[in-house]
């Protein structure tokens, strides 16, 4: 049988399964792949309550892994690609920190959210395929993937293409769910939302292959705030009266007006109700989280996110 990631026939071990899918670990490279392997596209991702959410409710502020890039800020002031981009809040603070930034994402939907609630411009609807059309080889000093790897269903092929956009001597930074976490994290990192599962070797393995050498790897912890909203998931419906979701929802959004416009015009109304909700969660939810987060320590299982700079060799 032949590995997902390295293409390689390795004979790879059965590791888990789940639904109509097989989860196998090559023991040549290290990486675990779902068989089959097959993203759903992009109106699968479209209708996601995880992303659609996030399309009507944009975050505004980079997010950890994002932190761990801006502490970086490799090629400084270059171009970059954000690739996956969602709804644009790291690509914004990649701008405001001097980078000529650029994003493409499959979801139309959050292209435009990013444009209308962010201002982004330069971003499109694209694959790799016609980024290379439009921009041309080598054109990016840093092109980024934030948890986009684990989605796509040849994830070697997909790196040799955008390697073309990518100039000799520039960075890739990459973030994925961390394959060592506690499978309390791993209720959605299951096919077909998610195709591979990584850890540091596997990782530093990959990148090897295709002429990165790795600059700075590091195994994200979950933040306490994340136990926390993982808490409100876990007991939604008995302490949650979506009252974001309700003000943000397409009944709420006036003829021709966008879910992004709809935001904006109740962005005071909308932060007062999340914050509201969060100190809701905090008062309901601070000691089991606590006790937990202790308990994913002693087992060593509080990683959350790998994230990775490398370099792309000459």
């Amino acid at each position: 049988m032949q590995c997902g990631i390295c293409k390689k026939n390795s004979n790879p071990i059965f590791k888990e399964k789940s639904g109509n899918y097989s989860l196998y670990e090559c023991p040549l490279c290290g990486g675990q792949f779902w068989n089959p392997m097959k993203n759903p596209g992009a109106e699968w991702y479209e209708k996601d309550i995880r992303y659609s959410f996030r399309n009507k409710n944009p975050l505004k502020t980079p997010e950890v892994n994002h932190r761990e890039f801006l502490r970086d800020l490799p090629a400084s002031k270059g171009k970059l690609l954000d690739i996956g981009m969602g709804t644009g809040n790291f690509l914004a603070a990649a701008v405001a920190n001097g980078y000529d930034g650029y994003g493409t994402d499959f979801d139309n939907d959050a292209i435009e959210t990013a444009k209308e609630f962010f201002g982004l411009q330069n971003v499109f609807p694209l694959n790799t395929e016609e980024a290379i059309k439009k921009f041309g080889p080598g054109y990016f000093d840093v092109i980024t993937l934030f948890e986009v790897l684990e989605h796509l269903e040849d994830p070697s092929e997909s790196l040799e293409k955008i390697k073309v956009l990518l100039k000799k001597g520039g960075y890739l930074a990459i973030s994925v769910p961390y394959r060592g976490s506690s499978k309390l994290f791993k209720a959605h990192d299951i096919p077909p939302r998610h195709l591979t599962r990584w850890s540091e070797k596997s990782m530093e393995n990959f990148l090897n292959s295709h002429q990165f050498s790795v600059t700075r790897m590091k195994v994200i912890p979950v933040p306490f705030s994340y136990l926390i909203t993982k808490y409100h998931f876990w007991y939604e419906g008995i302490f949650s009266f979506g009252a974001v979701e309700k003000l943000t929802s397409p009944k709420k959004t006036q003829k021709g007006e966008t879910i992004a416009n709809n935001f904006k015009k109740n962005y005071r109304k909308i932060k007062m109700l999340q914050s509201l909700a969060r100190l809701k969660d905090y008062l309901l939810f601070s000691i089991p989280a606590a006790i937990l987060y202790l308990r994913l320590l002693l087992n060593k299982k509080a990683g959350l996110d790998l994230y990775v700079l490398a370099q792309f060799k000459d």
